[in-house]
């Protein structure tokens, strides 16, 4: 006897998650939309600066910092070094894996976010951030560009830190994966303590760097074929 089709079988109608699971969906549904209408009325109630400027919370958050850099010059300058010391090294680190590695992936990366922030820096003009600490500070830089002073959207400082992170953490070594991040970390803080940019600056400087790198890596292999066939 087969008791395996004399066991009763529940139903498509039966089943209780073609109830439950579109409810669930719809109660999410709810408490997005609900979030979203709730904080879209927080942004309407706050009040737009005196100035007609960019309001800006981490500029707010960080003025300590930034009024203690401005009546110190010396520590300023120092910092300034320091901030665009790690560019050039991490710059230096992807031209030499493009001239003496195995892909062009790294510095096709950098090209295509070179050019983009020059895109946007073309398109998008912003005012300067008040209190904006960004001079020649003593010493040379390979790219950093001390004499211009109105290039904002995006972080060329962030998005070359977060794009060498990336490639760095491709030696999966941590200790250099962790020192790549402390280091983008500290180019983030750097520029937004001597408010050289905005925080939305900063933020679409990483989005930029993660897609450009996902985007290296994806042309990259063909590219490589090509290099290798013409050797």
């Amino acid at each position: 006897m087969d008791f395996a089709s004399e066991a009763p079988r529940m139903t498509p109608a039966g089943n209780p998650l073609r109830w439950r699971t579109p409810l669930l969906r719809l109660v999410l549904t709810g408490i997005v939309l609900a979030i979203w209408f709730w904080t879209q009325s927080m942004l309407g109630a706050r009040t737009t600066p005196v100035n007609g400027g960019i309001g800006d919370a981490l500029h707010n958050l960080t003025a300590g910092l930034n009024s203690y850099f401005a009546q110190s010059p010396a520590a300023a300058n120092a910092l300034l070094i320091l901030s665009s010391a790690c560019i050039d090294a991490l710059a230096l680190f992807l031209l030499g894996s493009w001239l003496f590695g195995g892909s062009v992936r790294p510095f096709l990366g950098l090209v295509l976010l070179l050019l983009l922030r020059q895109l946007l820096q073309a398109l998008c003009s912003l005012p300067v951030p008040p209190g904006m600490i960004w001079h020649y500070p003593g010493f040379p830089s390979l790219l950093v560009t001390y004499q211009v002073a109105n290039d904002f959207f995006f972080s060329g400082h962030t998005a070359i830190t977060v794009f060498g992170a990336i490639e760095l953490s491709r030696f999966h070594r941590q200790w250099l994966t962790t020192i790549a991040i402390l280091v983008a970390l500290f180019e983030v803080a750097t520029v937004l303590i001597l408010r050289a940019h905005y925080t939305m600056d900063v933020f679409t400087g990483i989005l930029a760097a993660l897609c450009i790198a996902r985007v290296s890596e994806r042309l990259s292999p063909p590219l490589d074929q090509r290099l290798a066939g013409n050797r």
